[in-house]
Order: structure tokens, then sequence, then C-alpha cells
């Protein structure tokens, strides 16, 4: 081959490694500019925790961070989306969650755009997967995705509730059980339940009385499971998919005059404050989370790939499997998770760029809580909390 063509191969590789990403690069007089589309469910604490982080690893990595609320409804998001990829200010990356089933949407709008694009937290609904693939494929200015394994977290849940459940009781005791899930065609909602499903499924004596959407809310929630508690006085566990929702489930079943961690078992995911102390408190079994860090790796792979070192080199694909905490464990993450400050954490540690030397991302909890000094509890497995690249046949 000449010396011509593979410079010729060489220029298409790079181009569909990383569109414009490679070619474009940031002017010297500024730092790469990231926005984040943000159209998670407002008035979750859980959404504070990631943004927190997002902002303490930008400011770590140099980046010039933008947060943009986009609403959570399909119009406001894609009106806002093509405000932000529109004109000559338009961001060096965009990062995003998927919700309402606008995904091919929104990443055609980056494609007409040219803009770069990494998701988060939420992804593709399983049908436009089937039909549009993974990143750098139908849309090449998808560069990743990092999501929670939610269908691990779904069926982790469930398990450690029926466990609680069944705890001195005869094997094959019949336990009830009831669901609340989140926003109807959320795939994250989608894949907890399929993960409750199999748990169930695989469970002697569990019966899945009823599965309700409460739409992530906590008011919804609590009116929704006043009306279950009536229906089913056999209830015993109270699976909630995340825990605004569990918090609304525990204020139901104290008001019908019944004790949470007791005669009624609830959990949720998320790690918010409030769960954490219910936790803590023995009214809650567990909350599932470490999710909300999902930005902050992103961020990670972003600055690297912008300074020459692109993550195809481990993976395109992520999942973050969420870690349980239960009375066992919470005062450590506790401690860990402090007052939500994320300035004691050096997120420039994590990137390869800023250290050569490194040859995997160790995006984990046991590396974060090396970080404060404080001991990784055991009995938080280290099968949890980790952001993993998923195996792909896809070479560098």
């Amino acid at each position: 081959m000449s010396v011509v063509w593979r410079f010729v191969v060489l220029v298409l590789s790079l181009m569909l490694l990383a569109p414009d990403a490679v070619a474009r690069g940031t002017p010297a007089d500024r730092p790469m500019r990231v926005v984040f589309l943000d159209s998670l469910v407002p008035g979750n604490p859980w959404r504070q925790n990631v943004l927190a982080a997002m902002r303490a690893a930008a400011r770590d990595l140099g980046i010039d961070f933008i947060h943009q609320p986009v609403g959570h409804w399909p119009g406001d998001i894609l009106e806002r989306a093509r405000e932000v990829m529109t004109g000559p200010g338009k961001p060096d990356y965009v990062l995003l969650s998927i919700h309402r089933g606008v995904g091919p949407r929104l990443l055609e709008i980056a494609e007409e755009k040219r803009v770069p694009v990494f998701v988060i937290n939420a992804g593709l609904l399983p049908a436009d997967v089937v039909r549009f693939g993974g990143p750098r494929g139908h849309f090449p200015h998808w560069l990743g995705q990092m999501l929670p394994d939610e269908k691990h977290a779904g069926q982790v849940l469930a398990r450690l509730l029926l466990e609680a459940a069944t705890r001195g009781r005869p094997p094959g005791a019949p336990v009830g059980l009831v669901a609340l899930q989140g926003q109807f065609g959320d795939g994250s909602s989608l894949g907890r339940t399929a993960g409750l499903r199999q748990a169930v499924v695989g469970w002697d004596g569990a019966v899945l009385l009823q599965e309700v959407s409460a739409s992530w809310r906590e008011d919804v929630a609590l009116s929704k499971m006043r009306l279950l508690l009536r229906r089913y006085p056999e209830l015993r566990v109270i699976w909630s998919a995340n825990d605004s929702m569990a918090l609304a489930a525990l204020r139901a079943v104290e008001e019908a005059g019944r004790h949470p961690g007791q005669d009624v078992l609830v959990g949720g995911i998320d790690w918010t404050p409030r769960a954490l102390q219910a936790v803590r408190e023995g009214r809650m079994v567990t909350t599932l989370g470490g999710h909300f860090l999902e930005g902050a790796w992103a961020l990670v792979l972003l600055h690297d790939l912008h300074h020459g070192r692109d993550f195809v080199s481990e993976g395109l694909d992520w999942r973050t499997t969420q870690a349980p905490v239960s009375r066992d464990n919470v005062e450590a993450v506790l401690r860990f998770l402090g007052e939500g400050d994320w300035e004691s954490i050096d997120f420039r540690a994590f990137s390869k760029v800023a250290n050569p030397s490194l040859t995997h991302y160790d995006f984990s909890l046991r590396a974060l809580f090396a970080q404060r000094h404080l001991r990784f509890p055991d009995n938080l497995l280290d099968v949890y909390g980790f952001a993993r690249p998923v195996p792909s046949e896809r070479k560098p």
C-alpha cells in the first residue's frame, strides 16, 4: 500500500472512531465546552447528586460545563435540544439522557447539527436499539453511552426484599408483593420491572399482586399506595423503582397503622438522603445506587477523547451496576456521601490523559472510597458499584 493510501486510511479511521471530535479541536483560548441537556425528573434529590458530581468533575478537568434543563415532555426536550445544538456558540459535546421515546429524534438532531453526544442514565428503548444499534453506528455523532444495568438492579432489589420477607419462614411460604413502577415508556422503568419479574418467577412462594405506574413521583405513589394497601391486606413487600415512590409507600404504610421494616418491607433505588436515613432507621430494607456518578465518568471519557485518547479502546457502551445499601453498610455510605460536596474527589486521577500510565479506567466505588481515605465496607461487594464497558467484538 502506498504512503498516500496509508494516510487516507488513517484519516478515515479517525473519522469513524470519533466524528468531528478528533478533527475539530477546541480553540486554544478556551476550554472544551460540554452541555448537559437535563431531562431528568425535576424535584428528585437524586438529580442533585448527578449535577454535583458532574460539576466537580468538570472543574477538575478544566471543562466549561453548562447545565441546561430541558423539561420532561417530548416537545420541550426536542425544541431545547435543537436550540442548544444550533449556531456558532454550540458546544463541543452534549450529554443527554433519553426519556419519553425521543431518543431517535435527539440523535437525528445531533447528526443534522454535527454535534457529538454521549448518553447517560437512560438510553434508547429496546425497539429503537434493535432498529438503530449502538454508538458510532447508524448515528456516527453518538460517541458512547453509560447506563445503569436496570434489569440487574430491579432483580437485586426484589431478591433482597424477598429474602428479608421470608427469613425464618418455611420454604415456599407465600409472599404478596406490589410494584411501584416509573413512567410508562421510560427505558429505566421497563428494565427495572423486567428484573423484578425475573426475580419473582424464580422465587418459590412469591406472588406479584399488582404493578402500577406512579411516574417516578412521590405524590402519585402515595395516592396509589393507599388504595393498594386497602386492596391487598396480605401485602408483605413493596418494590419501588425509585426512592421517591418508596418514601411515599412508607408514609402510606404508617398511615394504615402498619409498621414498615416489620410487617411490610419496602425498598427503592437512588441512594437519596431520606431513603438512606430510612434504611439506617430500619424502615426501609435497602436502596440501590451509585449510578449518579455516570455523568462525572462520562466527562472523564470525553475529556480524554478530546485530548487524543479515545475510550473506544475499552468500549463505547458502558453499564453501571448499582450497589445495595443495608443497615450493615449504610453508615459507611453516609460518610462517603457526606454533605454532597465532591471537591474532595480528584476526578483527574481517573483520566488517562492526566495519568498516561493508566491502562484501564477504574470507575468504581472502591476507588472513590480510597480517595476519601474511607474503608470500603466488605459487604458492599465488588460486583456492585462499577461502570464497565459491555463486551463487544468491535476493535479499536
